[in-house]
């Protein structure tokens, strides 16, 4: 009986891995589209230089905000508010070098409670704006990531910051939406696809970061 039973599972291991490899074989086609994805990634990559002035700029600017004690904040939607997070993550370590200020930086996507409550009792319309009101001083840096420059909540808190003495930073692509005209130095992905800007922001801001601690 058992010899039966390990014949039989012997066969359908076989079957299984036949099955296997013959689905390999079926997505070899997609070989040259993640090689061509990879290409126009670096291209994309290559086009920011362009932007070199800009995420220099910026990265002077979080160097002031350091030595004065003033705070960064970041946010954003979905994944530009993961980017927002280990941004800030990235600011409170990685930038920080024995023997200096430390960055003052807060994540507004870090508070999920406060999120909710503010979206489920007013609008998520306001849900970066509001605990703005509740930390921004003058001269903090508000550095706004959205992909496609045109969410609601990231305007309103820009808005917010602009009027009350912010330094407002934003990290776009597409053709830069309404965001680009809002805040005093934008930096635009030059890539119509929503995962290469994702991708690239992710890159700008290692960038500013390795600026600020190497510099």
């Amino acid at each position: 009986m058992w010899r039966r039973n390990f014949q039989a599972l012997e066969r359908e291991e076989y079957s299984s891995d036949l099955s296997l490899k013959a689905r390999a074989c079926e997505r070899s086609d997609l070989v040259p589209t993640a090689e061509s994805s990879i290409d126009e990634s670096i291209e994309v990559a290559k086009r920011l230089k362009q932007f070199t002035p800009q995420v220099k700029k910026v990265a002077d600017i979080i160097k002031v905000a350091r030595d004065e004690g003033s705070t960064v904040f970041t946010f954003g939607n979905g994944g530009s508010g993961s980017t927002a997070v280990h941004f800030t993550s990235d600011l409170m370590k990685t930038a920080t070098k024995p023997n200096t200020k430390r960055i003052r930086a807060i994540s507004l996507n870090d508070n999920m409670p406060l999120t909710t409550a503010w979206a489920n009792d007013s609008s998520y319309d306001h849900v970066f704006q509001e605990p703005l009101e509740n930390l921004m001083k003058p001269r903090d840096v508000v550095i706004a990531i959205s992909a496609s420059g045109n969410s609601k909540n990231v305007l309103n808190a820009i808005d917010f910051a602009r009027l009350n003495g912010g330094t407002t930073v934003g990290l776009t692509g597409f053709d830069g939406g309404a965001l680009k005209e809002k805040v005093a130095l934008p930096i635009i992905v030059p890539s119509n696809d929503m995962l290469r800007i994702e991708d690239t922001h992710l890159l700008i801001c290692h960038l500013l970061v390795r600026l600020i601690r190497e510099n």
